[in-house]
């Protein structure tokens, strides 16, 4: 890749912005350093480590990887036989060995299913007896501590002793009488390394002592009095001693990390790796971002943002980037809003990021060849150096692409034959779409002029776009829409700007015929595409409508299937219930019977209680008969019992019992089981299929669904669990890519049904779930 094209297409802002994202110098410095590969293979190693990043920072969070130093300066020190290292860079490289400690724990546990993270946790070295003792050596700030060495501890006890005891003599002094006089204050002080004591300069020849120094006024002389001078020598003696220790030890402690230099830089590099890598991973999460395909047949990129306008506050409007089989050119085309080089340019970014292992800003199911190749021809160039206008650089840019043979190759051409006479710059961008598809490369083009457009409609190896644009507004949408050409729209939009009308009416006037034809041409075709994808548009959704319908209906009619089983399922126990308990009570009064206990009487009393009981039993779970009334009956109504045959006019009824009359007989029924006869011939009943109610479940698995379907299906749900009234729902959608999840949070962010929503925890399926709290009434 050539750096000009990588600057042109804006690369650079990129992976300035995935650096943003790492926690370590070293980190960032690699992310800065992404570079495009042409290699598919490596390419795809790329993607894959990243997309696994992806997965185990959405599922578990990110990695336990803070900042850390970079140690390749002291490790080169540190290889050559008698060097150094102070107490500071030692601690850098204990921070270090913290560092991959810490993450290689955390991977040891979570990285099983991510063999590109596993393969890098392979990398981090335990070296624990190096660390160990760099950590018993040294303390934070890099100073050697005195666990290094028992040697080392009995020196600073006696410097201590020594120190504590000239301290006190000389504290001594201040209290003798008289001492007011001589000194200038009351403190002891070092003056070259040496314990002293100010003196008034006046007084300091009559003090038996050793001038050491004097203050900046003079007024002041530090003297070190006789006595001191013995215990001075002791201090700077054990002073020396202590430096040489630590000396010492600080090259025992570089000779460690020499010995295990090139463990200790494998551990490094694999850190420095894995920061890079989340950082791509956390760019990736930012930015809604999917691993796409890669396929040398085609270009498909649904939904496609510009990452260096999703940096910005303003809102992107995303586009889709096809190039389908067969298709070698897309010429894009429309009027000077921007869109055009906007889309031309992400198309080329989306390639470079791919080929660097960069997950790009599309939805899922992304594709895209490999190039060996990208070249762009972008913007105004013009080298003064070398003498050369804007059109003669495009043109030697031009000649330098022609030249190169790589296959498969992507070029991306921004109005080509800009700056000379337009139909011979028509004819040149023709010339150059011929050559370009026929060495099979993929070219992307955009341009204003009638000749290339009126090319890309009769050539079979051109797909055309155009960027949708408001005509009445004369806005653009900034969208493409293919197997469309745009008009320039050079005057309408001129007029809307402010344009005098008197040079509007002459431009007008000087538009040749065939000019007025062609866009008369691209009005009418242009006009009639727009209303066939309206009608298009209008189809897909009654089709997308009548297919949700029939699965909801579907859904509720299994729904009622299984309430009505499980109702059934109620009412058969209860039957055996009461059966089970009839029984009983019956055997044992058969039982009393056959002893002579009851009479005749009672036996009556208890068959004609029990009857009433099972025909109240029966009109409950019989169903409603033709011509019955649920209303209740009155004196003189039409009833009949409910379950059997038996109708007449109600006569009386008095409590729990009713009389009715039919012809000559009259009967003695529960007044449970009577239901009115309605006179009328009964009418067709409308069955309705309620949703259910408070029998929805709390649960619903979205595994193995596309996001639109899935959401689909949790929209009827969430209706039926909150009919139902309940609180929570469980939603599963597994972790995969992270594409259902999002697109379950996404619907939930905005549905009325819900107030509120989390992942699971560890107890309630953990990422792959989400539990969702329902809005209440």
């Amino acid at each position: 890749m050539r750096p000009r094209d990588l600057v042109a297409l804006e690369f650079d802002v990129v992976r300035r912005r995935v650096a943003d994202f790492a926690a370590s110098p070293v980190g960032k410095e690699l992310c800065r350093e992404l570079t495009p590969s042409n290699d598919t293979d490596l390419v795809n190693q790329q993607l894959d480590a990243t997309h696994q990043c992806f997965r185990l920072c959405e599922t578990t969070g990110d990695l336990p990887l803070g900042e850390f130093p970079d140690i390749r300066a002291s490790a080169r020190s540190a290889s050559h036989d008698g060097a150094v290292l102070d107490g500071v860079s030692l601690v850098a490289i204990r921070q270090v060995l913290d560092a991959g400690e810490l993450v290689r724990l955390h991977l040891r546990k979570v990285a099983e299913p991510f063999e590109h993270l596993r393969a890098l946790a392979e990398r981090l070295v335990p070296l624990r007896e190096l660390h160990s003792t760099l950590r018993r050596a040294l303390d934070d700030t890099g100073d050697v501590s005195d666990d290094a060495s028992d040697e080392l501890a009995g020196i600073r006890r006696e410097l201590r002793v020594v120190r504590a005891r000239v301290q006190r003599k000389l504290e001594d002094l201040f209290q003798r009488p008289g001492m007011e006089d001589i000194l200038s204050d009351r403190f002891v002080t070092l003056r070259n390394n040496r314990f002293v004591i100010p003196v008034k300069t006046p007084s300091a020849s009559h003090f038996d002592g050793i001038v050491q120094d004097r203050s900046v006024s003079g007024e002041t002389t530090f003297v070190e009095p006789l006595f001191a001078v013995e215990l001075n020598n002791r201090l700077l003696v054990a002073a020396r001693e202590e430096e040489r220790m630590v000396r010492r030890i600080l090259a025992d402690l570089t000779a460690l990390v020499r010995d295990e230099l090139v463990l200790l830089m494998t551990t490094f590099e694999a850190l420095t790796e894995l920061d890079a890598l989340a950082a791509r991973a956390r760019f990736a999460r930012d930015y809604r971002c999917t691993r796409p395909v890669l396929d040398d047949q085609e270009i498909l990129l649904r939904d496609a943002r510009h990452p260096a306008l999703l940096f910005g506050d303003r809102p992107v409007i995303p586009t889709d980037l096809l190039l389908p089989p067969g298709k070698r050119v897309l010429v894009i085309t429309g009027p000077n809003t921007g869109g055009k080089t906007v889309a031309l340019k992400t198309l080329g970014l989306m390639a470079l990021m791919a080929q660097s292992g960069l997950l790009i800003p599309v939805l899922e199911g992304g594709r895209l060849p490999c190039f060996r190749a990208i070249y762009a021809d972008v913007g105004d160039e013009q080298s003064i150096a070398r003498n050369l206008s804007t059109f003669s650089a495009h043109l030697a840019n031009l000649t330098h692409i022609l030249s190169q043979r790589e296959t498969p190759m992507l070029v991306l051409l921004d109005e080509p034959g800009v700056g000379t006479d337009p139909e011979e710059g028509a004819a040149l961008g023709i010339g150059l779409l011929q050559t370009l598809a026929a060495r099979q490369a993929r070219v992307v083009v955009t341009t204003h002029y009638a000749g290339l457009k009126v090319f890309a409609l009769s050539d079979p190896r051109c797909a055309t776009a155009a960027v949708e644009f408001d005509v009445a507004a004369l806005q653009a949408r900034y969208r493409l829409v293919y197997n469309s050409v745009g008009e320039s729209l050079a005057l309408p939009i001129a007029r809307r700007l402010g344009m005098p009308a008197e040079v509007l009416d002459a431009a007008e006037l000087a538009r040749t015929d065939s000019s007025r034809a062609m866009a008369d041409a691209m009005t009418k075709l242009e006009t009639a595409r727009r209303q066939y994808e309206e009608r298009l548009t209008e189809a897909e959704d009654a089709a997308r409508n009548a297919t949700q319908a029939r699965q909801q209906s579907e859904q509720l009619l299994e729904e009622l299937r299984e309430k009505r089983r499980r109702k059934w399922s109620t009412e058969l126990e209860e039957a055996d219930n009461f059966l089970r308990d009839l029984r009983e009570r019956g055997r044992l009064l058969l039982a009393e019977v056959e002893r002579g206990g009851v009479d005749r009487k009672r036996l009556k009393q208890f068959v004609t209680s029990e009857d009433a009981v099972i025909e109240e039993r029966r009109a409950e779970v019989a169903p409603p008969e033709s011509g019955m009334s649920s209303a209740k009956p009155a004196i003189g109504d039409q009833v009949q019992v409910a379950g059997q045959g038996i109708r007449g006019e109600l006569l009386a009824v008095e409590g729990e019992r009713a009389w009715i009359q039919r012809g000559s007989l009259r009967f003695e029924v529960p007044a449970a089981v009577l239901r009115k006869v309605e006179g009328a011939a009964p009418k067709a009943v409308e069955v309705r299929i309620e949703p259910m109610q408070s029998e929805t479940g709390s649960e619903i698995s979205l595994l193995g669904l596309r996001a639109q379907e899935a959401i689909d299906r949790l929209q009827v749900f969430l209706d039926h669990a909150a009919r139902g009234h309940l609180a929570t729902v469980r939603i599963i959608h597994g972790l995969g890519s992270g594409a259902l999840k999002r697109a379950v949070a996404e619907y939930l962010a905005r549905s009325p049904y819900c107030s509120a929503f989390r992942p699971g925890v560890s107890g309630e399926g953990g990422a792959g779930v989400t539990v969702a709290e329902l809005s209440a009434g």
